[in-house]
């Protein structure tokens, strides 16, 4: 029997092993459960439940992701499910696999009148962004392309959303280990 080669294993990995199961990592370092890819309509989520990613919803007007989105593993937010991020990335990444993230920024949002904060992040293996390490550090049109995408976001989403402010690093590495409390 021939041995996998490194390259596989960890799509292997991940494709076959329970979310819920994946170790959180580190505030500075942190995996994150990809579902939804940049640029797509449909919005996936993880159901712990059943153990597999369900379409949740499909966008419509033109509203598409404007990054990559996912969740963090081993963290409960106050909507009582994982807490919820954007991969800041050069290329969209495919529902279900795990990415090492690391965090530059935060995203205060509320939905339905409860705060729904999403992490900002860059995948460790992204180098191109390498310089990017806060979210002062963000390119004015990626920034442009999130309030742009929550601006659009109440009409396909069919009830109220809100972008309240982007925060820097600092605020995500909070709200990461406010979650972790939770969480773990």
């Amino acid at each position: 029997m021939g041995s996998r080669t490194s390259g596989q294993e960890p799509f292997l990995f991940c494709l076959f092993m329970p979310f819920r199961k994946l170790p959180f990592g580190d505030t500075k370092i942190f995996n994150v459960v990809v579902e939804v890819p940049a640029g797509s309509q449909k919005k996936y989520e993880y159901d712990p439940a059943l153990g597999v990613m369900k379409l949740e919803k499909v966008l419509y007007d033109n509203v598409t992701f404007p990054f990559n989105y996912g969740h963090i593993p081993q963290t409960i937010a106050p909507d009582d499910y994982p807490l919820d991020v954007f991969i800041i990335s050069t290329y969209p990444l495919h529902t279900g696999i795990v990415v090492e993230c690391r965090p530059v920024g935060l995203l205060e949002v509320t939905d339905r009148g409860r705060r729904d904060n999403k992490i900002l992040a860059i995948p460790i293996s992204d180098l191109r962004l390498r310089g990017i390490q806060d979210e002062g550090d963000l390119p004015r049109e990626y920034l442009d392309k999130i309030r742009e995408f929550y601006g659009k976001l109440p009409g396909a989403w069919d009830h109220e959303i809100k972008l309240l402010g982007i925060k820097d690093k600092q605020a995500a590495v909070k709200e990461l280990l406010r979650t972790l409390e939770f969480g773990v």
